[in-house]
């Protein structure tokens, strides 16, 4: 995801038509500029203080710093300014001016009342229908996004011009923004639940997950009995690991809404990763005969990963890709479902014919999203990591003062044996698994963010800035979010987020004590599982062959980099090893990681947890060798995957096995 730091500059003028807001009790005009350099009337610094919130709301923070600085001139006591002014310039890398602004907040005071806008909630719905309208008459995106920010310009307090500019903002992929503007709403309509609701939605999407359930419910504290705001707060539950509560409020929106096919695809999605796979089954099923076609009811029994897809539903997902008028997404999820359908059935070239309409259909919604993967912008985030995770750096991590919990990161590529490597480690009694961690990433984000003015993706470069200390205060925030993902005090802990190898370096450097363990398949085997596996699309991520192969051997290089500048950190662990030889492997890996060995860990399946990815059920039954060679199935097919290894200068194994 990519953070904007500032917006390219819109006329400040907007259209006066009567729906500026009262400020601090009092009317105020909206300013109108004259043709020469003077105002013809002057803003009051109150509203111009709001404007400048809105600004930096919209990604308008330069715009926004000389708003700050005019008021500071013109009210120097208002501590509120110098707040967020200094917040302004350390994004702008002027940490010095930033810690006179915070001297001037501490000496200075509120001098006025925050604003609000009082609209009734009628109101607010009666505004939300005449700005849709409005933006509706224009044709492009773009139109609608530049009528709406200036349109804020002059109406800088108009919480429901914000939620819509928000919902715009996120269908273009500016999240960060978007979150933003429902937070603004909010501090200026605290009751207004439509956009509580696109937050919390918005908070679940980028992985910030204990603030959803925070927001999803306070929505259910004011009102209880609404069936969307319950589905959302299991929603969230479930992405913290609650799936015990998730699933008990989702079946009271079953009981209630028993013909919602919605609210039953989210309960059958919540039955699947509590392992319960009949009921699940059942759920789906009760989602087709509800809605006949539902492309998430297919997808659903395929994730299922068994004889849940008849020759029924074979003919039904064909004769519903035959339909014109069928979206992109559901098309999308039709087309992985019909070919695992048809792989279980061994039609393997039908299976390999609607994998690869799979990945065409991934292909274009990347690009609509503007997620296509790029292999130069790909190779040069690994370079600037390589530039910055030199070895002297390592060697100055955080104090090495071991903490109360010790995270094992399981990384790996998507679909490469991690999630089996998970639950082997916890079925241990001294290690707790959680689930896919968004934690690591998130703070990735963060710090990339933090020179948003004069630097928009200041990570990696912007590690060497910090002492060991604030790389120990990183450490202690991972640890600290963490919490929010385990229901155990068990000293060891599993973080597996399909990330995190990229920043295996930051975690050597803030969690000196954590161990990595580096879970490798063979190429062909490891790419094609990749392939046709459907897969999220919110990050920039390879779907074709020559892609694919791109990304492996980027990856190999990367972690072989890692191996080398952190000689003895890193667990190499071959997945055709563990199936081979499990016991040796696994006393291996336990070994590294300072546990002792547990018969238990050979006997994972028995281990109930809830899984959540794609393997989810593979790892509820003893492993079976026979997937090691799945890929030669489609192997009729798979000539160019492996003339683009060969080209990227991937060898045709994993790797070699370092000693044990």
């Amino acid at each position: 995801m990519t953070a904007k730091a500032e917006r390219a500059p819109f006329s400040a003028a907007s259209e006066e038509d009567g729906m500026t807001r009262s400020l601090s009790g009092t009317d105020l005009q909206a300013e109108r500029l004259s043709e020469g350099p003077n105002p013809v009337a002057i803003t009051p610094p109150s509203r111009l203080y709001e404007r400048a919130l809105t600004l930096v709301a919209m990604g308008f923070l330069g715009e926004a710093t000389t708003v700050l600085r005019d008021i500071s001139v013109r009210v120097p006591g208002h501590a509120p300014v110098w707040k967020k002014l200094a917040e302004l310039l350390r994004f702008a890398g002027k940490d010095r001016e930033a810690n006179g602004a915070m001297s001037q907040a501490a000496d200075g005071s509120t001098l006025w009342p925050a604003a609000s806008d009082s609209r009734t909630p009628a109101e607010i719905v009666a505004a939300e229908r005449a700005l849709l309208e409005r933006v509706g008459a224009l044709k492009t995106p773009p139109e609608r996004l530049k009528e709406l920010r200036d349109y804020l310009r002059g109406h800088e307090i108009d919480a429901p011009a914000m939620r819509v500019l928000g919902r715009f903002e996120q269908e273009s992929g500016n999240l960060i923004t978007a979150r933003a503007l429902f937070e603004r709403a909010l501090v200026l309509a605290p009751d207004y639940d439509n956009a509580r609701a696109d937050l919390a939605l918005l908070l679940l999407a980028m992985g910030e997950n204990k603030r959803a359930v925070a927001e999803s419910g306070l929505l259910i504290s004011r009102a209880p009995a609404n069936i969307e705001y319950r589905a959302l707060h299991a929603n969230a539950l479930c992405a913290v690991g609650d799936f015990d509560p998730a699933i008990s409020m989702i079946e009271q929106v079953v009981r209630a809404k028993s013909t919602n096919a919605r609210a039953r695809r989210v309960y059958a999605r919540s039955l699947y990763i509590a392992g319960r796979r009949e009921d699940s089954a059942r759920e789906y099923r009760a989602c087709l005969a509800l809605e006949p076609g539902m492309a998430e009811a297919y997808g659903g029994l395929a994730d299922l990963r068994g004889d849940y897809l008849t020759a029924n539903d074979i003919a039904g997902m064909r004769e519903r890709l035959r339909d014109s008028d069928l979206d992109l997404k559901s098309r999308r999820t039709i087309q992985y479902a019909l070919g695992h359908a048809l792989e279980r059935a061994r039609d393997f070239s039908g299976s390999f014919a609607a994998y690869e309409g799979g990945v065409a259909l991934s292909q274009t919604v990347a690009a609509n999203r503007d997620r296509t993967y790029s292999p130069a912008k790909h190779a040069d985030e690994l370079a600037r990591r390589r530039a910055v995770f030199s070895r002297p750096l390592l060697a100055r991590g955080a104090p090495a003062e071991k903490p109360p919990q010790t995270p094992i990161f399981v990384v790996s590529m998507p679909r490469a044996g991690s999630t089996l490597v998970e639950q082997i480690l916890a079925s241990h009694s001294l290690v707790e698994g959680t689930m896919e961690l968004p934690v690591l990433a998130n703070m990735v984000r963060d710090l990339s963010l933090r020179r948003l003015i004069s630097k928009p993706d200041a990570y990696p470069e912007c590690i060497t800035e910090l002492n060991a200390f604030e790389l120990a205060d990183l450490g202690t925030h991972y640890l600290e979010e963490c919490k929010a993902y385990r229901r155990t005090n068990r000293p060891y802990f599993i973080d597996k987020g399909t990330s995190n190898w990229l920043d295996a370096g930051l975690i050597r450097l803030v969690l000196p004590h954590a161990k990595i363990v580096d879970v490798r398949r063979e190429p062909m085997a490891a790419c094609f599982a990749m392939y046709k596996q459907q897969l999220e699309i919110d990050v920039q991520f390879p779907y074709g062959f020559r892609e694919l192969a791109h990304f492996y051997t980027q990856y190999a290089g990367m972690m072989a980099y890692y191996e080398t500048v952190m000689a003895g950190h890193i667990h190499f662990l071959s997945y055709e090893r563990l199936v081979e030889d499990t016991e040796s492997e696994i006393r291996r890996l336990l070994k590294y990681c300072g546990l002792p060995f547990e018969e238990s860990c050979l006997r994972f399946w028995e281990t109930g947890r809830a899984v959540a990815t794609p393997s989810g059920e593979q790892v509820r039954q003893p492993i079976y060798r026979g997937a090691v060679e799945q890929w030669r199935n489609f192997e009729p097919w798979l000539g160019p995957l492996r003339e683009a290894l060969e080209e990227a200068g991937t060898v045709a194994t994993a790797g070699s096995q370092p000693p044990g």
